[in-house]
């Protein structure tokens, strides 16, 4: 992949490279047929709408502390040091608006070192029909990727237009999900009850011209007193009493075949039900990086009028 970090999430949604070229080989394993039936012969209670769960989502900012979590052997990567700081506000009236910068670096075995910096703004209509974008990319303060685009469901299609292109539109298949729609269908997969989804995503990354197809593991719903003891930022109202979950999403380049069971990347992390993340782990197979929530605040959101 290219040299990007994004932490799609936050997700959902913005995609990371693997540093100094290192091959990703698949974490784990999952059994996809069988999980896939079990799935659908499961029974989903019912649960609000995606509507409902648009609503609930908080504004906030979260910085976290980038680490190396583990490595093997293999990997070309000795030290990890970072810091990711993500915004989200709106409403479902005015639209949603989101930040993420992640400044990142990486040393390798042989003691060279060098600093990503990962920007992307963007923002969704509050319907899901639009979905405009930023990507900046930077190592070591030259500039590797810019690219500004506004994406559209047009139909059959959803159509977007890149600017300094020559003004003609990509086509891209139309069930494709935008960020905060997939943030909406990973959730709305955990209310009721399912512990595998499947769901494409545009997020503007690669030069905005790629989709990615997502497989989103959903552990079983935490319950009882949320244990912050290593993240004491996450005591705080906006997870207090929130509905939770580990969730593990496995990134594919939707172009290569479906034959081929090797992710792009895996990212997991604890998710509660209003948006807000932590513990987040970007699993590259032969090393890890781990992301500590250190501060936690909500931002004022709007009201719809």
């Amino acid at each position: 992949m290219t040299d990007r970090m994004s932490l799609r999430f936050l997700f959902s949604s913005t995609t990371p490279a693997a540093p100094f070229g290192t091959a990703v080989t698949q974490v784990a394993p999952v059994g996809a047929a069988l999980a896939l039936a079990a799935i659908l012969a499961a029974a989903a209670p019912a649960v609000a709408g995606p509507g409902d769960t648009l609503r609930g989502f908080a504004a906030h900012r979260a910085v976290y502390e980038m680490t190396l979590a583990r490595r093997n052997d293999r990997a070309d990567v000795l030290e990890v040091s970072g810091r990711l700081v993500y915004e989200f506000s709106g409403n479902t009236c005015d639209g949603f608006s989101s930040r993420f910068r992640l400044v990142t670096r990486l040393t390798n075995n042989d003691g060279r070192a060098r600093v990503t910096d990962m920007r992307t703004t963007s923002f969704e209509d509050g319907a899901g029909k639009s979905f405009d974008f930023v990507n900046q990319n930077l190592v070591d303060g030259r500039t590797i990727e810019d690219t500004k685009g506004i994406a559209r469901h047009d139909g059959a299609a959803t159509r977007v237009t890149l600017a300094g292109g020559d003004g003609k539109p990509i086509d891209l298949p139309a069930e494709v999900r935008f960020p905060t729609e997939h943030m909406v269908d990973l959730l709305e997969a955990a209310k009721a009850g399912r512990s595998l989804a499947e769901i494409d995503l545009f997020d503007g990354s690669d030069g905005g011209r790629k989709v990615f197809r997502t497989t989103v593991v959903i552990g079983r719903e935490q319950s009882g007193a949320d244990d912050t003891a290593g993240e004491p930022a996450a005591d705080a109202a906006l997870t207090e009493g929130k509905r939770r979950w580990p969730v593990e999403i496995s990134y594919f380049d939707r172009s290569k075949p479906q034959g081929d069971v090797l992710p792009d990347y895996q990212l997991g992390f604890l998710l509660y039900e209003n948006g807000v993340s932590r513990q987040l782990r970007l699993d590259y197979g032969d090393f890890a990086i781990g992301g500590r929530l250190s501060s936690l605040e909500a931002l004022p959101a709007g009201e719809c009028k």
